[in-house]
């Protein structure tokens, strides 16, 4: 079967199979479909008979009918299924990955929830600790160091005196431990680098004798100014301290240490001479306990006010730092 290169028009042989196929032209290079070549048969022209005088003219045969043309059938191309789209591994991966990610973005969101109310509550102070444990050790810390003295008096027994005032320097001791605690934790919630007082200072300079003085005032007042300075800076929105009421505390905090604290904790040397300017001077020690007593029930009043605006303050600000690192 012979077939043509519709580009150069060159012709060749090739096999009736390869109908329809594509190929390509080995004169021009061009690619084409090879359908079958048929020669169309060209029309002859007769010639145009002479006349002669001598002879008739001769019958003119006519032309040969021309052949039809060809059809040749159009290569049938089979329709083309379009498969379904199938998920490619870098697509899995992305979906896969994706929702592994939000998964662990809320897990990282829990844990940071939880982590930050942990922290709130390791920062957060217990009012049931500093203000109605520190304010039932020190009530039963009066009650028996009066009774013992009461006793002592009236009944003329050194011996009660020492048991009562025993047992009260033992709730003594306890409530200064819960105080000192307080004034470690309420600085330890303010530490950043313009901190003036460390918690380990705040509690270590009130053993230095006659400088703890100084240092009671210094750093019960300064906690209040710096605790304010703190929120303010950072544009907190909460309640400041009252800084009046740091500085009767530190007062009254100081009274009570000289003429309460030190005696009860020396009572084992100084027992014999109490009792017996009791027994001695009876109007003199009488004035002396009123006074004493007084100066106990201030600070009293003014330690469990202090202690309330420092835990509810310190509790705010770690709530609210909290808040501000979950954003």
């Amino acid at each position: 079967m012979k077939t043509q290169c519709p580009n150069c028009k060159a012709r060749f042989n090739t096999n009736e199979k390869s109908v329809g196929k594509q190929a390509k032209c080995p004169k021009c290079g061009q690619p084409f479909t090879i359908e079958p070549f048929i020669e169309t048969p060209v029309a002859v022209e007769t010639p145009v008979a002479v006349e002669t005088p001598a002879k008739s003219p001769a019958p003119v045969e006519p032309p040969a009918p021309a052949a039809p043309p060809v059809k040749i059938p159009e290569p049938v191309v089979p329709p083309v299924k379009i498969a379904a789209p199938v998920e490619t591994p870098i697509k899995k991966f992305t979906a896969e990955h994706a929702e592994t990610a939000e998964k662990k973005f809320k897990i990282i969101s829990a844990n940071s929830a939880v982590s930050a109310v942990e922290a709130v509550s390791k920062t957060a102070l217990s009012k049931t600790v500093f203000v109605y444990g520190w304010a039932i050790v020190r009530i039963i810390a009066g009650v028996l160091g009066a009774l013992g003295l009461m006793m002592a008096i009236r009944k003329g027994a050194h011996s009660t005196l020492m048991k009562t005032f025993a047992a009260a320097d033992v709730f003594l001791v306890l409530g200064v431990l819960i105080e000192l605690a307080l004034y470690y934790r309420m600085w330890a919630a303010i530490q950043d680098k313009q901190a003036s007082v460390s918690g380990v200072k705040a509690i270590g300079f009130l053993f230095i004798p006659v400088f703890n003085i100084y240092w009671m005032l210094s750093m019960l007042i300064g906690f209040a100014e710096d605790y304010n300075t703190f929120i303010k800076q950072r544009s907190i929105k909460i309640k400041g301290l009252p800084v009046t009421l740091f500085i009767i505390y530190a007062f009254l905090s100081i009274v009570t240490a000289i003429v309460v604290t030190v005696p009860m904790f020396c009572v084992f040397i100084f027992a014999g001479r109490i009792y017996g300017a009791f027994i001695g001077h009876t109007l003199v020690s009488w004035a002396l306990l009123v006074f004493i007593s007084a100066a106990s029930i201030a600070h009293f009043i003014t330690y469990i006010l202090v202690s309330i605006k420092t835990c509810n303050a310190v509790n705010a600000l770690t709530s609210a730092l909290a808040k501000s690192r979950q954003v």
